[in-house]
C-alpha cells in the first residue's frame, strides 16, 4: 500500500482554507479592508507553500514507488495508474477527486478576486489622476505609446 492518502487529505484542508479565504478576501476588498487584505494575502501564501511541500512529497512517494519516472514525472502517468488499480483504492481516488473540485472553485473565485482587484485599482488610479489635476482628455502619447496624462495647473490639491 502507498502512503500517499495523507498527502491528499491535508491537500483537501487546504484547499478548503483557501476556499475561505478567498471568500474573506472578496469581503475585504468589498470593505476596503487594507489590513484584512494584507493578512489574508499572508495566510494565502503560507497554504500554497505548504501545498507546494506537499505535492513535491506526493511526487518523491510516488517516484520512490515506481510509479512516475524519477527524470520526468507526469501527472498523467499517475492518473494511468490509478485507474488500473482495484477497488482498494477507491477511497484515494475520491480524495483526488474531491481535491480537484476544490481547486477548481479556488481558481474560479481567485479569478473573480482578481476582477475585483483591477478593478479597484482602475477605480483609485482615476480617483488620483483626478486630485492631482489630470483629465483623460488631456493625455499624450509617450515613446513606448501608451498614454500619459499631462498635469493641470487646477489641481484639487493646489484649490
Amino acid at each position: 500500500m502507498i502512503p500517499i492518502e495523507p498527502v491528499f487529505i491535508r491537500s483537501k484542508e487546504i484547499l478548503t482554507e483557501l476556499v475561505s479565504l478567498l471568500d474573506s478576501e472578496r469581503s475585504a476588498y468589498g470593505q476596503l479592508d487594507n489590513q484584512t487584505i494584507v493578512q489574508i494575502a499572508e495566510q494565502k501564501r503560507a497554504l500554497l507553500d505548504e501545498m507546494s511541500m506537499l505535492n513535491e512529497r506526493r511526487i518523491n512517494i510516488l517516484i520512490k514507488f515506481d510509479i512516475l519516472d524519477r527524470d520526468n514525472p507526469l501527472e498523467d502517468d499517475f492518473k494511468t495508474w490509478l485507474k488500473k488499480q482495484d477497488s482498494s483504492m477507491d477511497d484515494t481516488r475520491l480524495l483526488i477527486s474531491e481535491c480537484e473540485a476544490l481547486l477548481s472553485k479556488c481558481k474560479t473565485k481567485n479569478q473573480t478576486n482578481a476582477h475585483i482587484l483591477h478593478t479597484l485599482q482602475k477605480r483609485n488610479k482615476h480617483l488620483f489622476e483626478l486630485l492631482q489635476g489630470h483629465s483623460s482628455k488631456n493625455k499624450v502619447y509617450t515613446a513606448r505609446g501608451s498614454t500619459q496624462p499631462v498635469s493641470s495647473k487646477h489641481t484639487l490639491g493646489r484649490a
